[in-house]
């Protein structure tokens, strides 16, 4: 369902490929070649699971160590992020009961605090991202839940890594604010009253991810409802902007990068994109 790929997009976020060729697939990729001396890697994460559905292997913590900086899809270590993010989440002059209309709101609400737990009115004058994310969160059926990149950011700070981002919180904001706020508020309240489907589709999305091939990730994403503008946005278009600064990065010392696992694949992915840039890539068993 497109609010599910919506709401996973960004937190937890993204997939992309359409006609990638036929070789090993994996989540985690080494860049090499092009006059780099010494690897980077690239790894696709699912930002919220199970913790029982993720572990880190010894390969992929022995990359994670030996790789001199460390990149997220927003600087994780930078204080009051979270703060940041929410300020940004404050809608202006509006709210989601004036969009959504009283009688549907009603309805809605009654559903969302039977999921949940919380009072909607608290995110009233929230963008309705906000709602999403919620949602996402407890749909994923386990209360001991792991965000990857907070693994990674223990193991990388535990070893004085430097860490930045690829962009940064007002820069995935934007992308968000390109789906009309209408649009929004319809796909909040279509996940709040089709729940049952909702869970029933992240579950799919976790055991496709935990097979580890993007292609089929995606594939299934984009059947889903994901549609050209979504992928324009919040896949294509951050892509080619991170291009830039991971090149950059790789150039300066061996790194590793952890981003949504559909921002690997495909003709417009960042597997595809390095290859043009000349960089040798290759699946790497974990």
């Amino acid at each position: 369902m497109k609010q599910i790929i919506i709401a996973f997009s960004l937190f937890c976020f993204a997939l992309e490929s359409t006609a990638q060729p036929k070789e090993a697939s994996s989540l985690l990729w080494e860049i090499s070649g092009n006059g780099l001396a010494k690897p980077s890697y690239l790894f696709g994460t699912f930002h919220l699971m199970c913790a029982t559905d993720f572990t880190i292997s010894s390969i992929l913590n022995e990359k994670l160590t030996n790789t001199e900086q460390f990149y997220g899809e927003i600087d994780l270590s930078k204080p009051n992020w979270q703060t940041e993010m929410a300020k940004s989440m404050i809608l202006k002059d509006q709210t989601i009961e004036a969009l959504m209309g009283k009688l549907e709101y009603d309805q809605a609400s009654l559903k969302f605090k039977e999921i949940t737990g919380l009072d909607m009115n608290m995110l009233n004058n929230a963008k309705p991202f906000m709602g999403l994310s919620l949602l996402v969160m407890n749909s994923i059926p386990c209360t001991d839940k792991i965000q990857p990149e907070t693994m990674f950011m223990n193991i990388v700070n535990q070893n004085k890594t430097p860490i930045f981002g690829l962009e940064t919180i007002a820069d995935q904001m934007s992308a968000i604010d390109t789906q009309p706020l209408e649009d929004q508020v319809k796909s909040l309240k279509k996940m709040i009253m089709n729940f049952d489907s909702v869970k029933a589709e992240m579950g799919k999305m976790i055991e496709m991810y935990k097979s580890r091939n993007t292609d089929s990730l995606y594939a299934y994403m984009k059947n889903n409802g994901a549609d050209d503008t979504f992928e324009r946005e919040l896949l294509i278009k951050r892509n080619f902007k991170w291009i830039p600064v991971i090149t950059k990065a790789i150039k300066e010392a061996s790194s590793f990068f952890a981003v949504g696992a559909g921002h690997l694949g495909g003709e417009t992915g960042l597997i595809h994109l390095l290859r043009k840039e000349g960089y040798q890539i290759k699946a790497i068993k974990y």
